[in-house]
């Protein structure tokens, strides 16, 4: 891609998060509405939904046309938007940044322009259209309610797990982030959530209830009757009211075994035929870069983008029921997280830690400035700035390496590893 078309994406970063519709819908309604061209599966959650959004595109993929929007990128910007067996080219992005280039100097003598995450989020929905999608697997950014991708009317809203995430946006209490997450539910449309806590509960109920929406809960709709969690994947068999599957998981984790009937309560759900062949293939066949994705295994090496408390306690339980060892961490987080809550929680599953930087100039936090709060849970830290040195030292001091924190460290260990971000397995 040309350098200053890249530029001209980025600038838009200055715009910073705009918690609003207005400009959105403005966009939207300038390029033709191209998401109606199209079904859509939208998706939000505090944790489980770039996962939920993969495991529903790979099922998809198998029945039609299918595109895949999900952020952030780890190594380069056309990760974001992925259309059945290829991301967006770079010469795609350029012929979409043309045309979008003289409509935001035009609203730059009215008023706000679009942010990065709106314009990109037209040019996902401009891409699939073009390129003829039959349906799109639709990630949220953040929240629901006002994020960028709610212009869209999906044939199901699905929200995964909630917890305390963005409180300074979404509000300090599970109630108000399920209801920020609940500004999804459109009316007349079905709502499947792997939620089960009493509190966002009751919200997403009465969210749904007001839109005439009718409420899957996954947990309630799907039974596990086999599950053997192993370090490569999971095997699990799962029961509905229409039919018994059997999954082939290649996601490592516990977790992914929630992940994966919350999407399967989303596909039965939607009204579009879909076999349990193809559940069970494009389950199988699934693979989310950058979450508990082990890239070597001598050493082992697992790359996870987990950057909330919430996220950072899954992680250590399956870290410790899968392995039964305690790995080398390699940690880098961002200035606005609750770093304290992640680190001790993260510490559930080690005793030695390495602090770095992540790869984001704006929103780094000094690797320094997380050595005492890391000194209180760990045995043993280090401070290491260079995130590719911190790496290095971490695979040549302990046969289990895992680096975590934030989805810019994960990027950057990607990019220097050369790994491949297709979210199937070939």
């Amino acid at each position: 891609m040309k350098d200053e078309n890249l530029q001209f994406i980025y600038k838009l970063k200055r715009e910073g998060i705009k918690y609003d519709l207005s400009v959105m819908k403005e966009l939207d309604l300038k390029f033709g509405t191209p998401h109606t061209g199209y079904k859509s599966v939208h998706i939000t959650g505090s944790n489980g939904k770039g996962s939920v959004s993969n495991m529903i595109f790979n099922v998809l993929r198998l029945k039609g046309k299918t595109g895949l929007y999900t952020s952030p990128h780890l190594i380069d910007f056309n990760e974001r938007i992925f259309f059945q067996d290829r991301t967006i080219s770079d010469s795609e992005i350029e012929h979409y940044i043309d045309v979008y280039r003289s409509y935001i100097k035009e609203r730059q003598k009215s008023g706000r322009i679009p942010t990065f995450f709106e314009l990109t989020t037209e040019m996902a929905f401009q891409f699939f259209n073009d390129e003829k999608a039959d349906y799109a697997s639709m990630e949220v950014g953040l929240g629901g309610r006002l994020d960028a991708t709610n212009v869209i009317t999906p044939i199901a809203s699905v929200i995964t797990r909630i917890s305390y995430e963005h409180t300074d946006r979404l509000g300090t209490t599970l109630q108000e982030i399920a209801r920020e997450k609940g500004g999804i539910i459109k009316q007349g449309i079905p709502i499947i959530t792997g939620e089960d806590k009493p509190e966002p509960v009751k919200e997403l109920k009465r969210i749904a209830e007001l839109r005439n929406s009718k409420y899957f809960s996954s947990s309630e709709y799907t039974k596990i009757s086999g599950v053997k969690v192993k370090d490569n994947g999971s095997k699990i068999w799962i029961t509905t009211p229409t039919e018994e599957y059997k999954i082939d998981l290649k996601l490592i984790g516990n977790f992914q075994v929630e992940n994966a009937r919350t999407s399967i309560t989303a596909l039965e759900n939607i009204d579009e035929n879909i076999s349990r062949k193809d559940v069970e293939k494009g389950l199988s066949s699934a693979r989310w870069p950058g979450r508990m994705d082990v890239v070597k295994t001598n050493p082992i090496v697992m790359l996870d983008s987990s950057h909330n408390p919430s996220a950072a306690q899954t992680l250590s339980r399956s870290i410790r029921d899968i392995y039964h060892k305690k790995p080398l961490l390699v940690v880098g987080m961002l200035s606005e997280k609750d770093h304290f809550s992640y680190l001790h929680n993260i510490s559930e599953c080690a005793d030695s830690i390495i602090l770095t930087t992540p790869e984001e100039p704006d929103r780094k936090i000094d690797p320094e400035l997380l050595r005492s709060m890391a000194e209180k849970t760990f045995k043993n830290v280090r401070v290491i700035h260079d995130p590719i040195e911190a790496y290095k030292e971490a695979i040549n001091t302990s046969d289990f390496v895992v680096v975590t924190g934030s989805m810019y460290l994960v990027g950057a260990i990607s990019r220097f590893l050369g790994e491949e971000m297709t979210p199937y397995r070939k």
